[in-house]
């Protein structure tokens, strides 16, 4: 297993003719200008709160690696399209990008796993890296050869959260309440399947459009329903919601969430009291030199501390400016960035170590955590 450098070191190596990579032209087009790396992500819609803070990472690490001297002395450039959270408009805004005068090498993106599936057949047929910052649905697993994410597969986050929920937390019988689509609904079978495998139930089961804010009819039938707990599937307006309807309802059921949305400070915010208790999984909180350092660049960048999918944001754009680095002119198309990728072993991410594997997976371990006292809480990493 081979560990990848930093790209400075990269670099570094390259203009001190080290050995490490003969570059005669790494691209084709005229020495000075900019690499693209193409973005696809929320700005606006239900996923907002995520889809930004990836775009402020990767900007963070664009900029970082132009002030080093970028890539050879050619500079990177991230061209950034809305998808909304929306697959026809995912869909559009990877067209667009695509059909620019510059395509780019590799893209960002996506954030909602609905939207990462649109692009799947396309990323396929064009044979260019498509790398998630933040989708967890397990049908990515196998979609395609040019598909990577630097977040766990849904797949072992519901398993995690059931096997808390049934072993630690003793509970047997529970809701469940999800947003219909990719992620929701791949994040609730997959727990609903360990959760029953384990020996509970899943008394009721109640589904509702993306952009549901007004969930006051399924929190009512989950309260009659009487379980030990409510599983939750959330986006972060949809989450707000349901904090404070339960508060008003006085629904006495602890709350389990599957995605980080309460964690979100504006949700928080909104939420206020009605977030206490609650509980969630997400990727454990890496720690570490690279942490240490991408978390002072962002805030003394920034001006805040970094949000969460940040870090996914600017470790898909260093591991893409590692793989054009590791690329020669003649193999530095999507098959040769991908090859490049599948070699990655251990290479410490500001969101953690990352190894992909055959199917562009990485694993990664899980944090639960709950609000207390209006902040988050990790219970126990796992």
């Amino acid at each position: 297993m081979t560990k990848i450098s930093t790209l400075v070191l990269r670099i570094a190596c390259l203009v001190s003719a080290c050995g490490f990579l003969s570059w005669n032209a790494v691209l084709s087009a005229a020495d000075g200008d900019p690499i693209s790396i193409g973005a696809v992500l929320p700005l606006s819609g239900d996923a907002a709160h995520w889809g930004i803070p990836a775009r402020t990472g990767a900007e963070l690490a664009v900029h970082e690696i132009n002030a080093a001297g970028g890539i050879r002395g050619r500079g990177l450039a991230v061209v950034v399209e809305d998808d909304r959270c929306s697959p026809a408009d995912g869909v559009s805004a990877f067209n667009t990008i695509m059909a620019s005068a510059k395509p780019p090498v590799a893209v960002l993106g996506a954030v909602c796993s609905s939207v990462t599936l649109a692009l799947a057949p396309l990323v396929e047929s064009r044979k260019v890296v498509l790398i998630s910052p933040a989708s967890t649905s397990p049908k990515l697993t196998g979609a395609g050869d040019f598909i990577f994410r630097v977040v766990p597969s849904g797949s072992v986050r519901g398993q995690v959260f059931a096997e808390y929920l049934y072993r630690d937390r003793g509970l047997r019988k529970l809701a469940v309440l999800y947003i219909n689509n990719e992620g929701g609904i791949g994040g609730s079978t997959v727990f609903k399947a360990r959760f029953t495998q384990l020996g509970g139930t899943v008394a009721i089961e109640l589904p509702y459009a993306q952009g549901t804010t007004d969930l006051r009819a399924q929190l009512d039938e989950i309260k009659r329903a009487n379980t030990e707990g409510v599983l939750v599937g959330s986006y972060p307006p949809d989450t707000v919601a349901v904090l404070q309807r339960t508060r008003e309802i006085h629904l006495q059921q602890p709350l389990f969430f599957t995605t980080e949305a309460v964690q979100n400070p504006e949700v928080l915010r909104q939420a206020g009291d009605a977030a206490e208790g609650a509980t969630y999984i997400l990727p454990a909180p890496a720690a570490g030199e690279t942490v240490e350092k991408f978390t002072a660049a962002y805030e003394a960048n920034f001006g805040k501390k970094p949000e969460l999918f940040a870090a996914e944001g600017y470790d898909v754009i260093r591991l893409i400016a590692e793989a054009i680095a590791g690329t020669t002119a003649e193999s530095l198309g999507g098959s040769g960035i991908r090859d490049f990728l599948r070699r990655v072993r251990d290479y410490a991410g500001a969101s953690g170590t990352i190894t992909f594997d055959g199917n562009g997976d990485v694993i990664k371990p899980f944090a639960i955590k709950r609000i207390e006292g209006g902040n988050p809480k990790t219970i126990l990493v796992r």
